[in-house]
């Protein structure tokens, strides 16, 4: 048994009720939260309904995680409480309000790509919903996936903040992110809430690439923007929909199919095994602490891929910078994987193969 010394009063007092429940656990005060974590005895674990009726009046979080022959319980809280009413509706005012100005980022990026005018004309801006449409949907289902995976663990997780980026940025968005409040107990929720994203905008992305594709034709001119790369399935793709690529002809994608084009991109970039990337993360619940020779291997890959193209050493630098290359230990190392979280692994793994692109803009 752990007990840290920095424990809240109300965590002390929740302690000494829910201490019976378990065989072994720990109290943990994380700074922004304190958890209890432990397994429960064999005859509450045989009395989970009751148990959970119990924890529905407990103003904070639970979960419950089956383990071999022994049952987890994991129960949580903000160590500052809950929001009051102003600051939670403060939180949702900047979450809307990065949302609305990124679907007008979007829109503004997608109607100079048709070859509107909005700076002149504002109605010229719904050329541009198309490829709004396309790009926020696929941005908020990748997102919406970590949410509701880390929610099914019981985090403290919040809600998507939208990046907005007007022109010159093509895409009209650095894209979204979530913040994790709670940390990882083990492998097991890792695997669960990296996987989650990636795989939920990929399954977006290929539908909205192929009716894209559908509307996309071949020309003789370049685009107006840039030469774009193609990942395996993209090319394969686009074989199948518009037949192989005729001499000298480039590939006149269509608004939808330039968004699908950017899911794939942000797919593979999110499963980098690099650091806390959704790839990282995935990366470190297959393999533990042996994570750390793929992230550096992986990481020197990427600096060598930009001497085809310079975009990998900014990339480098943000994770440097920002997400690390090696990705830090979970709280329970003990747990392992199933065999369906290794599967679920071993996907996201095909779907990286399948989108990666060594040189994302040719021309």
């Amino acid at each position: 048994m752990e007990n840290y010394y920095r424990f809240s009063a109300a965590g002390r007092e929740l302690e000494a009720y829910l201490s019976v429940l378990y065989t072994r656990y720990r109290m943990m005060d994380l700074r922004h939260e304190w958890v209890i974590r432990g397994v429960l005895k064999p005859r509450f674990a045989g009395m989970r309904h009751l148990v959970e009726s119990y924890l529905k009046n407990f103003n904070g979080r639970y979960n419950f995680e089956r383990v071999g022959d022994e049952t987890y319980l994991t129960i949580s809280a903000t160590v500052s409480g809950t929001l009051g009413a102003g600051a939670a509706n403060r939180k949702w005012l900047l979450h809307l309000g990065l949302f609305v100005a990124t679907v007008f980022s979007t829109m503004l990026a997608g109607a100079l790509r048709e070859g509107g005018d909005p700076l002149s004309s504002l109605a010229e801006l719904s050329l541009g919903i198309p490829f709004a449409a396309a790009i926020m949907t696929i941005l908020l289902v990748h997102e919406l996936g970590h949410y509701f995976a880390a929610r099914h663990h019981g985090m403290d997780v919040t809600l998507p903040f939208f990046i907005p980026m007007p022109p010159p940025m093509i895409f009209g968005t650095m894209g979204a992110l979530i913040k994790m409040r709670s940390p990882m107990f083990n492998r097991r929720m890792l695997l669960d809430v990296g996987a989650a994203g990636p795989i939920a905008g990929f399954v977006v992305s290929v539908p909205v690439l192929i009716i894209g594709l559908m509307q996309s034709d071949w020309t003789t001119f370049p685009p107006s923007y840039f030469v774009l790369g193609d990942s395996l399935l993209f090319g394969w793709l686009t074989d199948w929909i518009m037949g192989p690529r005729p001499e000298g002809m480039f590939l006149n994608m269509s608004s939808l199919a330039f968004a699908g084009w950017i899911g794939f991109f942000v797919t593979a970039m999110n499963l980098m095994p690099i650091g806390q990337l959704d790839g990282g993360h995935i990366g470190y619940a297959l393999l533990g602490k042996k994570h750390g020779r793929l992230a550096l291997a992986a990481f020197a890959a990427m600096i060598c891929l930009s001497y085809f193209w310079p975009g990998w050493l900014f990339w480098g630098l943000l994770i440097l910078l920002l997400i690390r290359v090696k990705h830090p230990p979970v709280l329970d190392e003990a747990i392992p994987l199933d065999r369906r979280r290794r599967l679920i692994g071993a996907v996201t793994m095909l779907i990286l193969l399948l989108t990666f692109m060594p040189r994302p803009i040719l021309a």
